[in-house]
C-alpha cells in the first residue's frame, strides 16, 4: 500500500475550535441533537475517505495494528502495530492516537457544516461543532434509564440524520461496524479468524465464515452478566481508591501487584469474543474501539486529577511495538511513535501530553479543576458500591475485610486468553463460561503471537461482593473469617479459556499462571468526598487454591 501524502509531517495539535471542551458519554452527547447529528454525519464521511489516503479512517485505525505498514514516514518492522501495550507508555500513547483520530474526524464535521446554507440553522450547527469532541463509553457507570451497558446507539444497524440541505434520510449507523473498502486480505496476515476473508467488522462472530454476523447481544450478556459489570466496576473503583503510582496504575506490563488499568482494558476488549476487538491487531477498526479507548483515557485523567504528584517513571518496554525493540527503556521524554508534533517530525512525548487540555479537550468530571473532594465525590458517585460490601472479622473492634483472588497471567502464549473465576458450580459447556451466574470475574490477556513475551501479568478479582450475596442468600452462612474460609476452599473454582470459547486444561497451563487468594483490612470512607482505603499487609491463605 502506498501513503498517497507526502512532503511534510502531519502535525498532531488536536482540536483548537472552541477552546478547550469536554468530551461527552454517548449517551450524554445523544441528547444533543445539533451535536449527535454532526458526529454522525462526520464519522460516516470519514470512514468514507479513501483508504489510500494516510488520514483516513483506516490508516488511522492500521496504527494500532495491521497492516503493518510505515505512517506519517515513521519507518518499522516487523508484523506489530505501533501501538504500545504492557508497556508504561500504555496510557500516554494512546493520548495523542486519540486526538489524531479526533483531530480529523472534526475536520470532516467543519467541512459538512459549510455545507449548510447560511442562515440560523448553520449558526446553529457551527456553534454546536465547535463544542463537538470525540465521546466516550463508560462501561462502568450504571446505564441511564435502566438501558444496555452497550449503547443502543453502536448496536443498530441504520440511524437517522439531517443533512446539510435541509432533507432527513436513514444511513448505515457508522458506528455499527466498518466496512473495509477494499478489504485486502494480505493486509492481515497472520493465526486469527479470518480477518482477511471479513468484509467488515464483527463483534462475537456468530460463525467463522465469510457470511458471519455481529451479535451485539451476546457483547452485552457478557458486560452485564454477574461476573463481567460488578466484577470490573468494582475493580476499577478500587483502582481509584488503592494508591499505586501511575506506572503500576496504568499498565500490566510495569509490575503492580493488585490490578491496573490496561488489564481492565483488556477485559473489556476480551467481551467482543473472536471479533475485531479481541485481537490487538485488528481491533481499531471497529468504530467502538475510539469510544472504549475514550473512556481509557478519560480515566486515566481523572486519576492523574486525584493523584496528580505521580507521572511516568522509567521502565523497561517489555514488548516489541513497529518502531520500539523489547528491552528498551522507556521514559517520559521516549517518543511516542509516530505521532508527530509539527510538520517538522517532532514527537509527542509523555511529557508534552502529561495533560488533556493540549489536545483541545478534558472531560465532565474535571472540567474547571474542580477540588480533590469534589472529584472524589463524583468518582463516589458513580461507581462506588451501593453498599459497604465488606465482611466482618471476628471482633468487632477489628476492620472488615476485602477478599481477592489474585491471578497470575503469562503473556507466553501469544494469543488473547482469560482465566475465570467462579463462586459455586459452574456449566461443563465452556462456551457459557462468561456469563455463567456464578463466574465473579476474569483477568484477560489481550495479546498476539507477535506479543508473546515472559511477562507474568498480575490482577486481582474481587470476591468480597460476591461473599456478601450469596450471605444475603443464605448460600453462605455466616460473615466469620472462619466460615467464609471453609466456603472458598469449597467453592471457588478457576479455569483457563482462549479467546474462542475453547478451554485449555489447567494441565496445560501456560507455565506461570498462578491463582490465590489474599485478604486485607478496609477503612470505610466517613463521608461521599472520601475513599476506604486498604490498611496494614495482605493476608495470603494458601489453603484456598481454587478447584
Amino acid at each position: 500500500m502506498k501513503i498517497r501524502q507526502a512532503g511534510s509531517y502531519f502535525s498532531i495539535t488536536g482540536v483548537k475550535v472552541g477552546g478547550v471542551q469536554a468530551r461527552l458519554e454517548i449517551r450524554e452527547l445523544e441528547q444533543q441533537p445539533e451535536m449527535w447529528n454532526l458526529f454522525l454525519l462526520g464519522l460516516d464521511r470519514y470512514k468514507a475517505m479513501d483508504q489510500n489516503d494516510k488520514l483516513s479512517y483506516f490508516q488511522i485505525a492500521g496504527i494500532h495494528g495491521a497492516p503493518f505498514i510505515d505512517w506519517d514516514g515513521v519507518q518499522g518492522s516487523g508484523q506489530v502495530g505501533y501501538c504500545t501495550h504492557g508497556s508504561n507508555l500504555f496510557g500516554t500513547w494512546h493520548r495523542p492516537y486519540l486526538a489524531v483520530f479526533e483531530q480529523i474526524l472534526l475536520d470532516r464535521v467543519y467541512e459538512i457544516v459549510d455545507e449548510f446554507p447560511n442562515g440560523p440553522t448553520k449558526d446553529k450547527y457551527r456553534d454546536a461543532s465547535s463544542r463537538l469532541r470525540l465521546p466516550y463509553w463508560d462501561w462502568a457507570m450504571t446505564p441511564p434509564n435502566g438501558g444496555t451497558i452497550l449503547p443502543a446507539s453502536t448496536t443498530t444497524e441504520t440511524v437517522d440524520v439531517t443533512f446539510p440541505n435541509g432533507t432527513t434520510g436513514t444511513i448505515h449507523n457508522p458506528l455499527y461496524d466498518y466496512k473495509f473498502h477494499p478489504l485486502t486480505p494480505s493486509d492481515f496476515p497472520g493465526d486469527f479468524p479470518p480477518f482477511d476473508e471479513w468484509p467488515a467488522t464483527l463483534r462475537q462472530p456468530s460463525d467463522f465464515t465469510v457470511n458471519a454476523t455481529s451479535q451485539n447481544g451476546a457483547v452485552e450478556d457478557v458486560l452485564s452478566s454477574p461476573g463481567g459489570f460488578d466484577s470490573y466496576r468494582s475493580t476499577l473503583y478500587t483502582l481509584f481508591t488503592v494508591y499505586q503510582g501511575f506506572t503500576q496504575f496504568s499498565n500490566k506490563g510495569s509490575g503492580g501487584s493488585i490490578g491496573n488499568l490496561e488489564s481492565i482494558h483488556d477485559f473489556i476488549h476480551g467481551t467482543f469474543g473472536s471479533g475485531h476487538m479481541g485481537y490487538v491487531p485488528v481491533a481499531a477498526f471497529d468504530p467502538i474501539f475510539w469510544l472504549h479507548h475514550c473512556n481509557v483515557d478519560r480515566i486515566l485523567a481523572l486519576w492523574q486529577a486525584v493523584y496528580p504528584d505521580t507521572y511516568l517513571l522509567p521502565y523497561v518496554n517489555q514488548f516489541a511495538t513497529y518502531t520500539i525493540a523489547a528491552g528498551t527503556v522507556e521514559d517520559t521524554n521516549s517518543p511516542l511513535t509516530p505521532f508527530h508534533t509539527d510538520s517538522a517530525g517532532d514527537f509527542w512525548t509523555s511529557e508534552k501530553s502529561r495533560y488533556t487540555d493540549i489536545f483541545g479537550y478534558t472531560y465532565p468530571e474535571i472540567q474547571g479543576n474542580p477540588s480533590n473532594d469534589t472529584l472524589k465525590a463524583a468518582i463516589n458517585a458513580l461507581y462506588a458500591p451501593t453498599t459497604n460490601g465488606v465482611i466482618a472479622k471476628r471482633q468487632a473492634t477489628e476492620n472488615p475485610l476485602d477478599y481477592l483472588s489474585r491471578v497470575e497471567l503469562p503473556t507466553s502464549l501469544g494469543s488473547t486468553y482469560s482465566v475465570r473465576v467462579f463462586l459455586g458450580d459452574f456449566s461443563s459447556d465452556a462456551s457459557t463460561w462468561p456469563t455463567d451466574p456464578n463466574l465473579v470475574g476474569s483477568h484477560t490477556s489481550l495479546s498476539s503471537p507477535a506479543m508473546r513475551n515472559d511477562l507474568i501479568v498480575t490482577h486481582s478479582v474481587p470476591l468480597t461482593q460476591a461473599l456478601r450475596k450469596r450471605y444475603e442468600s443464605g448460600d453462605l452462612k455466616s460473615l466469620d473469617q472462619d466460615v467464609i474460609i471453609e466456603y472458598l476452599k469449597t467453592n471457588l473454582h478457576w479455569r483457563i479459556q482462549q479467546q474462542d470459547l475453547t478451554e485449555i486444561p489447567r494441565d496445560q497451563a501456560p507455565e506461570g499462571l498462578k491463582v490465590t487468594t489474599t485478604s486485607i483490612e478496609v477503612v470505610s470512607p466517613k463521608s461521599a468526598s472520601d475513599f476506604p482505603h486498604w490498611v496494614g499487609d495482605f493476608t495470603d491463605h494458601p489453603e484456598i487454591s481454587g478447584n
